[in-house]
């Protein structure tokens, strides 16, 4: 019927009050109606049953006759006479006359009203109704499918007079089923009654985030009351800092946080001074959770030049990441690292770097299993700038041909400076060197460190040939590679230009790998390399054991030597070696040296000796004894001596004494240096005492 149509539910603000519109609608005299037939139906009860207070009530709410029933609200009664008799037949009469009379009255009903439903047939829906009320009757109206209405009969639930558990109870609650369906689990909509002299605003109703809180059966109104949301710690620590900030500091921003006072570009050159040699990443991304000024400025793409991906961790490794940080942070990027990862469709990445990143001149793309000829090919046509290329662990089981190699070697031609090609399993090297050699004069680093062949046999590298045409190799790494100098004339050797801007050159192999570099390298290798190389910077010769104390002085025309690697080499291993004098020729130059797993004690004793000859002047920072023979007084004078020594490399050294045989960095050498005076000092006063007792006394 239209007076119970469905009504919005309305929020609780404080139990007496709702919204005004639904004091206006027209089922606010339907209210009226209501109440009054609630009063004619107390006074039916009363002239059927002799008492107004006498009833006994069923869990359905239906009057029972019978007077050994149950006073328990809860209990239930099963006698034939509680759904039959003469009085269910007066109160249908009843009730269709109170129907009738009330539609006649309402201008806007359509229908004539028909007869309620039973007893039996409203047994269903009375467990759905709130058991929480104010009185102690409490009549429900009931709207069925048919328009029929039906008024039900409850009993207040008993609450103790002790501070009970659990929720409190609620006020009288008038329930409307929902129009929209018939069935008895449908929507239910509480309206409260409230006072119209007392109406207060609605609050909002804030909903908590997360998982929702089961109710029981019997709670369906969600509109009494309202939870207070826990406080979280964070809000907690928030707002004390708020109050401290108010009471302590001054709420203005800092200064280097206020644009009117620090200009942008003034900020744009110190972060580009910032991240010039380590790159955007991680700083960046730091500055940006200062404030939002240098946030704005550290999301500019000019600050991100030199970019290594690697920091991004791996779960966000995805190729719609990389599309996104390409098309907005590395439009002007000149040096990208994405090494490692795991790209799915290599040919779109490489097609939106070299539309987007049109400044590009660094790429690393080691780990891309997937890399093939036709994406290399594209690379380096379509990247106008680039210049270095760090193709390092691509070949995933089949070894790389030498074709693809062999065409970007003549596609980019003078611009290429960087090649690495480490970690591969490469057929046809001695074609890729001579391209190499051919069309790239302007290489700067070569790094073929870890290459296998297709063989595994060992590869030949025609270094004159390289030294010709790529005069400017500055960097040339072939660690632990399975290749051998190839043997040439001596004509050709003498008319070979070398390698006059060599910094680093790198030689180190297993000892138990017969055909790696550093097992055929000796004195005459080293010569052809090195012939020229006088701004080497680094050698590293490890495990060489052709390699003598005379080939190294004499065939390294270097006299600034930074970083020296000898360990597991043949002269560290030779008494009475030539190993003193080696390290005099670079003693004050050296700042790191690797001696580890030298086995003549006299030699490298005096070894040791000569890097603390130069005393204040020493530049050495790192020295590794790992393994090694030495004794306790050389390292003494070094650590005496050497004020600049940052790292020390002790462990497993036999003729040490115990517990000093560990590695020290930083401020542990200093601890060591100065527990080894004291002991000095100690053994000092020690030996002066008995002397003295030894000594005869005087007369």
């Amino acid at each position: 019927m239209e007076c119970y149509n469905p009504v919005p539910p309305m929020p609780d603000t404080g139990g007496t009050s709702t919204g005004s519109s639904a004091l206006s609608s027209p089922c606010s005299n339907n209210i009226v109606k209501t109440n009054l037939r609630s009063q004619e139906l107390d006074l039916r009860d009363c002239l059927l049953n002799g008492a107004m207070n006498n009833f006994d009530y069923l869990p359905n709410n239906n009057v029972c006759d019978n007077e050994n029933a149950p006073m328990d609200p809860e209990a239930s009664c099963e006698s034939e006479e509680c759904v039959s008799g003469d009085r269910t037949h007066n109160l249908k009469e009843l009730d269709s006359s109170l129907s009738q009379s009330e539609d006649t009255n309402n201008s806007s009903a359509t229908e004539s009203s028909q007869e309620p439903q039973t007893t039996s047939e409203r047994i269903d829906t009375e467990e759905e109704v709130d058991n929480l009320s104010q009185s102690d009757d409490v009549y429900v109206p009931e709207v069925h499918n048919n328009g029929n209405l039906n008024l039900k009969k409850t009993r207040k639930k008993k609450i103790s007079s002790g501070p009970g558990r659990g929720r409190p109870a609620k006020a009288l609650v008038t329930m409307y089923h929902s129009q929209i369906s018939g069935d008895k689990n449908a929507i239910k909509i509480r309206i409260k009654k409230s006072n119209m002299g007392h109406i207060q605003p609605l609050a909002p109703n804030k909903k908590k985030a997360g998982r929702r809180k089961k109710h029981k059966a019997y709670d369906t109104d969600n509109s009494d009351y309202e939870k207070k949301p826990k406080r979280s710690r964070t809000s907690a620590t928030t707002d004390n800092d708020v109050t401290s900030t108010q009471n302590d500091e001054p709420l203005e921003q800092s200064v280097w946080g206020n644009a009117s006072k620090i200009p942008e570009k003034v900020l744009v050159k110190i972060f580009d001074g910032t991240v010039a040699h380590d790159g955007a990443l991680p700083t960046l991304v730091r500055l940006c959770k200062v404030c939002k000024l240098w946030r704005d400025i550290s999301v500019k793409p000019s600050l991100w030049k030199k970019a290594d991906l690697n920091y991004v961790k791996e779960k966000n490794r995805t190729d719609l990441r990389l599309h996104w940080l390409i098309l907005n942070r590395l439009t002007e990027c000149e040096d990208i690292s994405m090494g490692e990862w795991k790209v799915r469709d290599i040919q779109a990445v490489l097609e939106a770097i070299c539309e987007h990143c049109t400044k590009l001149r660094g790429l690393n793309l080691s780990g891309w299993k997937g890399l093939n000829a036709d994406n290399l090919k594209y690379l380096t046509t379509e990247a106008k700038s680039l210049e270095r290329l760090d193709l390092s662990s691509i070949n995933s089981t089949s070894a790389l041909n030498a074709q693809p190699l062999v065409t970007l070697s003549q596609t980019m031609n003078t611009r290429l400076t960087h090649l690495v090609l480490a970690h591969n399993k490469i057929a046809g090297f001695m074609q890729i060197i001579s391209a190499l050699a051919a069309h790239c004069p302007n290489l700067q680093l070569l790094d073929i460190s870890n290459i296998k062949t297709f063989a595994h046999n060992t590869a030949l590298l025609h270094v004159e040939k390289l030294q010709t045409g790529c005069p400017k190799m500055r960097v040339l790494r072939i660690t632990n590679s399975q290749i051998w100098l190839a043997p040439v004339a001596l004509s050709e050797q003498v008319a070979s230009p070398g390698f006059p801007n060599l910094e680093e050159l790198s030689l180190a192999g297993l000892e138990e790998d017969q055909t790696t570099t550093s097992r055929s390298m000796d004195d005459e290798g080293i010569e052809r390399l090195l012939k020229t190389s006088t701004k080497l910077r680094l050698l590293d010769v490890r495990g060489c054991s052709k390699l003598t104390d005379s080939g190294l002085v004499r065939g390294v025309p270097a006299w600034d030597l930074e970083h020296l690697f000898l360990s597991a080499c043949y002269i560290t291993r030779l008494q009475n070696s030539g190993l003193e004098m080696i390290i005099q020729k670079w003693s004050h130059s050296l700042l790191e040296v690797d001696l580890a797993w030298s086995t003549a004690t006299t030699s490298l004793d005096a070894a040791v000796m000569a890097l603390a000859e130069k005393g204040p002047e020493s530049k050495l920072r790192n020295l590794n004894l790992c393994g090694s023979s030495v004794s306790l007084e050389p390292i003494k004078a070094v650590l005496t001596k050497c004020p600049n020594l940052h790292s020390i490399n002790l462990q497993s050294c036999r003729a040490l004494p115990r517990g000093i045989k560990r590695l020290y960095t930083g401020s542990a050498v200093d601890e060591l240096r100065k527990s080894l005076s004291d002991k000095k000092t100690e053994g000092n006063e020690a030996e002066e005492s008995k002397s003295n007792a030894t000594s005869p006394k005087d007369d």
